[in-house]
């Protein structure tokens, strides 16, 4: 089953991350998002589909704030859209883009749209850092409650680590 046949992304198709020939810089194969040692995948079972889209300076062009991806999933119980960040030492400014994206964007919006009608109705919708600065929940609270978005988690990812896996998020 092909990821593009079941989530349709039509209007971004050309900012899906692919196995081969893919010529955004943050795509590093189908489902994982790289930039400056930072990675974020996320594994797929049999009947499930995902997709990786850039959303830095592919969905989105402009000089506004927005995160670097999104992953989309789907199967037969849920549908999740999973923004994300890979950030390096200013995690702050990273709650300030996944909160502009997901309250003013537009495009966002209309992805999610786009997978409600896959058929499942609501879409469980996640934000991430991916860091290699590790920040304790009090630490980043503040930023929570200023820029009205919850981080699911922030990531530890460094070029010597395992690449984070956003599966066990999926619950």
């Amino acid at each position: 089953m092909g990821a593009s046949a079941v989530i349709d992304v039509s209007p971004f198709a050309h900012c899906v991350c692919e196995k081969m020939g893919t010529t955004h810089e943050l795509c590093d194969g189908a489902l994982t998002l790289s930039e400056q040692g930072k990675k974020i995948r996320l594994s797929t079972r049999s009947g499930e589909d995902a997709i990786a889209l850039v959303i830095d300076g592919c969905v989105i062009k402009d000089g506004k704030l927005k995160c670097d991806g999104l992953f989309l999933f789907l199967d037969n119980h849920r549908a999740a859209a999973l923004l994300v960040e890979l950030k390096g030492g200013d995690i702050r400014h990273a709650f300030e883009q996944l909160a502009y994206v997901q309250t003013s964007r537009p495009e966002y919006a209309e992805l999610i749209a786009r997978l409600k009608n896959c058929g499942k109705g609501r879409v469980i919708q996640k934000a991430f850092i991916v860091s290699n600065h590790m920040l304790s929940k009090t630490e980043y609270e503040p930023w929570e409650n200023q820029y009205g978005v919850r981080v699911t988690a922030i990531l530890h990812c460094e070029a010597t680590t395992p690449i984070p896996d956003l599966r066990p998020y999926l619950k």
